[in-house]
């Protein structure tokens, strides 16, 4: 009899750990779902910085592979001066989220062609950033932005490849990349090419962080057929795309 009730006993034991290991919620950690897909707890913040006659095409591409990351989150917002609407080369115009004072910390910041140089204020901001680890990527002569902020001296970087002579002009101390679309600079900064170069940048930039799959599938939404994300083959900084 005690050898039944002691049975009895252990198979309630068991059966009352499953029910409460089913109903205890599921947690988010740092490693990856099933399907190989990062598993987080909030979102990732992507700043994108824009003033008047900036180009579209530098930062929308970036701005909508962040959006669109297969299985991470990704919140997409827009940094100025002020809080003033920009008007962008061909007359769209764009109402800033904050100011660079306002701003909360963000884990990528994208940086395309601007209207104007960097003012003190978003220099520091910045250095700032760079100072903290985040991840500052630059397309076409956004550049120039991390150059005046003294980000780039001393390291690799590209920019639009109509832009080199300019640029190494500008910037003697950095050491100018022909023939990528792409620059690591350290492991915080990242230079691209102009326009469509950012996009791959971004691509890459999901590939490095978050792995392959993620970085495919979310290629494979946006129906984006370039390879260069992976290449990183800039056939036009080379001439042979002319």
């Amino acid at each position: 009899m005690k050898i039944i009730e002691s049975a009895r006993l252990m198979l309630l034991l068991g059966l009352l750990i499953s029910l409460l290991g089913q109903a205890a919620p599921a947690t988010a950690d740092k490693g990856t779902g099933a399907d190989n897909t990062p598993a987080r707890t909030k979102p990732l913040l992507a700043e994108i910085v824009v003033s008047n006659d900036g180009i579209l095409l530098d930062f929308a591409g970036p701005a909508e592979v962040f959006r669109e990351a297969y299985g991470v989150d990704f919140t997409v917002y827009y940094i100025a001066e002020t809080l003033k609407p920009v008007r962008l080369k061909g007359g769209m115009t764009i109402t800033p989220d904050f100011t660079f004072q306002s701003a909360p910390a963000p884990d990528y910041v994208v940086i395309g062609t601007q209207g104007t140089m960097p003012s003190a204020a978003a220099v520091h901001w910045m250095q700032g950033l760079h100072h903290n680890d985040k991840s500052i990527l630059s397309v076409c002569t956004g550049s120039d932005w991390l150059g005046r902020a003294g980000l780039l001296d001393h390291k690799e970087a590209t920019t639009h490849h109509n832009q080199f002579q300019e640029f190494q002009q500008s910037f003697p101390g950095v050491k100018l990349v022909q023939g990528k679309r792409y620059v690591q600079s350290d492991p915080y900064l990242f230079t691209a090419g102009g326009f469509t170069a950012g996009m791959d940048l971004a691509l890459h930039i999901l590939d490095l962080r978050f792995g392959r799959n993620v970085a495919q599938q979310t290629a494979a939404r946006l129906e984006y057929q370039g390879q260069a994300w992976i290449s990183n083959d800039n056939a036009w900084a080379t001439g042979a795309g002319k």
